[in-house]
């Protein structure tokens, strides 16, 4: 399994391959223990994405699923801060990241959020649609 000091050393987009039935990031097994990530603050409406704070949560969010042993994070919505992506990344937490939330995004919308993230070594996945 990949550790999160590894996983920090990486500098590019992850090379994910499948073999068999094993997931292959950087060509080591990894077992993903992930959670679904969508910070609201407290008080927050919960409306999607006006409420969304990633930057505000990352840091002390991070800290806790590290020490849970949380490798792998899904998001309801896109995730393009880099600063976000860097901290998850240092705590050795990959990104599954959604770029298309609903139906009515643009192509060239989508293709955006890939490009402005799309060699970050935190990003794992892309998820296109919520459920």
């Amino acid at each position: 399994l990949i550790c999160a000091s590894e996983a920090a050393k990486v500098s590019h987009a992850p090379e994910v391959k499948v073999h068999g039935r094993q997931l292959l990031v950087n060509g080591v097994p990894i077992h993903l223990k992930g959670v679904c990530w969508n910070p609201v603050p407290r008080g927050g409406s919960g409306a999607n994405p006006e409420d969304l704070d990633f930057a505000g949560f990352a840091a002390s969010d991070a800290l806790i699923m590290a020490k849970a042993g949380i490798n792998a994070i899904r998001t309801y919505n896109p995730l393009t801060d880099r600063r976000v992506l860097d901290i998850f990344h240092e705590h050795g937490i990959y990104v599954l990241n959604t770029i298309l939330a609903w139906g009515g995004d643009s192509l060239s919308m989508i293709k955006d959020r890939v490009d402005k993230v799309k060699d970050h070594p935190a990003v794992l996945f892309w998820i296109l649609g919520n459920e």
